[in-house]
């Protein structure tokens, strides 16, 4: 029984695995995708779902107290699938289809069980980078101030024209700066 669980195990990663999966790079939001898939297939609730261990790329481990005692199973998220199984409950196999978007780095599930009440889309996003969280503090700057900004490097950069005040200084009537000594 046992050697039929491990080849089980591995048929499933061997399945999951061909092809880069656009979401291995996010595993913050691979674990979300797994308690929240797993807890609407469960008809449980996400937080009584445990990540266990990440048993190779895109499969992970999960437990939860189900059927009387304490369960085990495996998640796989590949290009646009997620394949849960269960370790100890073989029937219980499932390949859900989902959606990733690049941009916003969110994946989102359709899935309802007729079991469970709960019939909204899954969304899960992974956590933004640094280099993310400085452009959406940039551009929720207003515009008028991101142009000031943009005068202001422009005029640092050029050099002070011949006839024309240096950058600071103002021009007030016949008073002009002295020429440049050659």
């Amino acid at each position: 029984m046992r050697r039929i669980l491990i080849a089980l195990s591995l048929a499933l990663s061997l399945a999951v695995v061909p092809g880069p999966a656009r979401a291995s790079d996010y595993m913050d939001m691979d674990l979300c995708l797994g308690k929240q898939v797993l807890g609407r297939i469960l008809c449980k609730d996400p937080r009584e779902i445990n990540f266990v261990a990440k048993v190779r790329d895109n499969v992970y481990l999960f437990s939860v107290f189900y059927a009387k005692q304490m369960a085990r199973f495996l998640v796989g998220i590949s290009n646009d699938k997620i394949r849960v199984q269960g370790r100890e409950f073989l029937k219980l196999t499932r390949t859900i289809p989902y959606e990733f978007d690049e941009t916003s780095k969110c994946a989102v599930v359709e899935y309802s069980s007729s079991e469970c009440n709960y019939s909204e889309p899954i969304v899960c996003c992974s956590e933004k980078t640094e280099e993310d969280k400085l452009d959406d503090k940039f551009w929720d700057r207003p515009i008028p101030e991101l142009l000031e900004e943009d005068l202001r490097k422009a005029l640092e950069v050029l050099p002070p024209e011949e006839g024309q005040p240096a950058q600071g200084q103002q021009q007030q009537g016949r008073e002009t700066s002295p020429p440049a000594a050659q």
